[in-house]
């Protein structure tokens, strides 16, 4: 097996175009097609559906790019050391989060596991980073609950628990500026999700009907941009707890009767079951160990 076509196919799986792929790595059309079927025979499993536009890959192209990824890169790290030249970051461990999960509470898990790890991280939103993690552009996905990666060919480690909130700013007593009326006499101001976003999906899974009068004031996908808005006294607002623990502790924000609007949720990190690069595996592997030992890194430990 040439080398070069594992860095073709991941040319194409990136560009998803043959034309384009083949102008990328600088050699014609026709050569480009050839060495895809060749590295296709080689392996004996169609890796491309060349039948829709773009073209795609089939479930073993998915497979196959994160062992191709793996394979091109070690080997460009192998060249270097062996040639004494600096080391760069060929191999990074590949996270993808959304918004909510990024910061901090992914860098404090990089932190904890392996912070001397080469890392690099897609901030997506929740569909966009599950296929990501489906199409072998990410080693990692750290997410809420995600049904379809709940089974093979995926697996995840449970990191933590922790609940949505129905949160509003302070008075100058610690109290909640607004409060939900279940009686629908007196509507308060919303903060409401984009419909198609992760956050609203989960809201409306759990509470299918506005169980309180609202007026929306704003709306969109992101959770930092609705615990600003909170912030900001502009409303009411559903918001991970792990986003908020400073807010929380500070009196800045306060849960509205933390009992009754509660939704829960879990925290996992996702991957393929298919052999990743041994930074991947490293990390993966210390991760496994840590929660074997009974840590959950949410709710932080009390000292």
């Amino acid at each position: 097996m040439d080398t070069g076509w594992l860095e073709d196919f991941l040319a194409l799986a990136e560009l998803r175009n043959f034309s384009r792929a083949a102008q990328l790595r600088n050699i014609t059309q026709p050569a480009f097609g050839r060495h895809i079927r060749a590295l296709e025979e080689s392996i004996g499993q169609k890796l491309v559906d060349r039948s829709s536009s773009p073209v795609t890959l089939t479930p073993a192209g998915y497979q196959f790019r994160l062992i191709a990824h793996s394979m091109v890169n070690q080997l460009k790290e192998g060249i270097q050391k062996i040639n004494g030249l600096p080391s760069e970051m060929i191999n990074p461990v590949r996270f993808s989060a959304p918004h909510s999960l990024s910061s901090p509470f992914l860098l404090d898990l990089i932190d904890h596991i392996d912070p001397a790890t080469p890392f690099s991280v897609d901030i997506l939103r929740v569909d966009f980073a599950v296929e990501s993690l489906i199409e072998g552009a990410s080693d990692f996905l750290l997410a809420f609950d995600t049904h379809a990666l709940l089974q093979p060919p995926f697996t995840n480690l449970l990191l933590g628990k922790g609940n949505l909130l129905l949160v509003s700013a302070a008075d100058e007593q610690g109290r909640p500026l607004f409060t939900p009326d279940e009686n629908h006499q007196q509507p308060v101001p919303y903060l409401r999700y984009s419909p198609d976003s992760y956050s609203a999906r989960m809201v409306e899974r759990l509470m299918p009907q506005q169980p309180f009068a609202c007026q929306p004031v704003f709306e969109s996908s992101l959770c930092d941009l609705h615990r600003q808005m909170a912030l900001r006294a502009k409303g009411l607002a559903w918001l991970p707890d792990c986003q908020i623990e400073n807010e929380l502790a500070e009196g800045k924000l306060v849960a509205v009767n933390r009992s009754r609007w509660h939704i829960p949720y879990q925290i996992r990190l996702y991957r393929n079951q298919a052999q990743l690069h041994q930074r991947a595996e490293t990390f993966w592997h210390c991760l496994s160990q840590q929660i074997a030992q009974g840590i959950s890194f949410w709710p932080p430990a009390q000292n």
